[in-house]
């Protein structure tokens, strides 16, 4: 227990314990009084949207059992900690509030097809409009404590209380309609209930698949991880950062550094052995870093990018490139870089390739190039290489 409230996450859970508690004590209030004024009534949908509450309660005691166990260190079967589970704890919260949006549906319509008569109470009525304010107050409570701990498990139960004002509202519109008007629509009511029931149902299981899945990681980490890279000594860019997701404030990051090419391989170790410890000591941010060689002190390496940058001009391609890098060797410039697309292309790799060394040839015949596209963080096959060169290499570093 004494890594629950300790650590780097420590006071996170704290802060979430705390905002869970509130949440319980609320949504339990609310059901066992929506069920018995429910119940004396006769309003299937005030008794739906009491059981409601009580699955919402489930679902929070749910979200503080997974900020206990993804507090939990990491340990050899999960060497990436256990952050993981609130997205977890997300999808189960999606498929309960999808079942009990189905099973409301069915018995709303089980009501509309066979009336049956109710009863409009004060008690009722003040029951509904005290239920209203408290969900507005738990959708205000869930939105703050997400924002302030950085959890979409607490957003999502925002989401689903906001929701839960919706069908709150509609039951209050169903008594009232009934006892002035006659006009029996609890059913109709409690089948729109049902409706924004499934639809915040669908919504949270999608971001949480997707998390889970691996989707992207909010722009606002990747600007912070660039910003934080960028000011490290010795570092002139940063690109391909890829950051694996393990649960809030649990990410992994790998990113290419361009360095000096004129260091030797002891110091851009050492400049990358920095940024890796600046990442994790600022943001908790454990990293893997590629070193790239930048040519800081060819006099013509901004001439070189300019002509690349004509050439992809030339060529009307949703293109940027990044990892360039210049050698003059053998009465040829040998340019070396990546490309990435900026929006859809019909052109295959290959073909892009084509165009890139075309165009760059018509502007110096002296050129040769090395390239290859990144298509969503996938590189694809390297252009241009010199395969004998590379045998060269090896075979003198073989006989040292």
């Amino acid at each position: 227990m004494t890594f629950l409230f300790s650590g780097p996450n420590g006071d996170r859970t704290k802060r979430a314990f705390m905002a869970g508690l509130v949440g319980l004590l609320v949504n339990l209030m609310l059901g066992v009084f929506k069920i018995l004024a429910g119940w004396q009534s006769g309003f299937l949908s005030v008794m739906g949207d009491g059981f409601n509450n009580i699955t919402d309660m489930g679902s929070v005691v749910l979200l503080m059992m997974t900020f206990y166990y993804a507090a939990k260190p990491s340990d050899k079967e999960h060497p990436f900690g256990h952050g993981r589970l609130e997205y977890i704890n997300s999808t189960v919260m999606a498929a309960v509030i999808l079942y009990v949006g189905i099973t409301l549906l069915v018995e709303s319509v089980q009501k509309i097809i066979h009336p049956r008569n109710t009863e409009f109470t004060v008690f009722v009525a003040i029951i509904l409009v005290i239920g209203l304010l408290a969900k507005l107050f738990l959708a205000w409570w869930y939105k703050r404590a997400g924002e302030k701990i950085g959890s979409k498990a607490f957003e999502a139960y925002s989401a689903d209380s906001l929701s839960d004002t919706l069908s709150t509202s509609g039951v209050l519109v169903a008594t009232l309609a009934e006892y002035f008007f006659g006009i029996q629509i609890d059913g109709i009511m409690g089948c729109l209930m049902s409706l924004f029931i499934l639809w915040t149902g669908y919504s949270i299981m999608k971001n949480a698949v997707n998390s889970i899945l691996g989707a992207t990681p909010d722009k606002e980490v990747y600007r912070k991880i660039k910003e934080c890279i960028l000011s490290c000594p010795g570092v002139y860019g940063v690109h391909d950062l890829i950051v694996h997701d393990y649960g809030p404030e649990n990410h992994f990051a790998t990113a290419h550094v361009e360095l000096d090419s004129s260091l030797n391989l002891v110091e851009s170790h050492e400049l990358a052995e920095n940024v890796m410890t600046t990442l994790r000591d600022k943001l908790n941010v454990q990293a893997t870093i590629h070193a790239d060689p930048k040519a800081v002190s060819n006099p013509r390496e901004a001439e070189y990018r300019r002509d690349l940058e004509s050439a992809i001009y030339r060529t009307r391609l949703p293109l940027s490139y990044h990892d360039f890098f210049v050698e003059e060797k053998k009465g040829e410039i040998h340019l070396s870089f990546e490309l990435a697309l900026t929006g859809p292309c019909k052109l295959k790799d290959k073909e892009i390739y084509d165009e890139i060394c075309s165009h760059l040839k018509a502007i110096n015949p002296e050129y040769t190039v090395e390239t290859m596209v990144d298509r969503n963080f996938i590189s694809g096959k390297l252009y241009g290489w010199d395969e004998e060169e590379v045998k060269e290499i090896a075979g003198r570093n073989k006989e040292k």
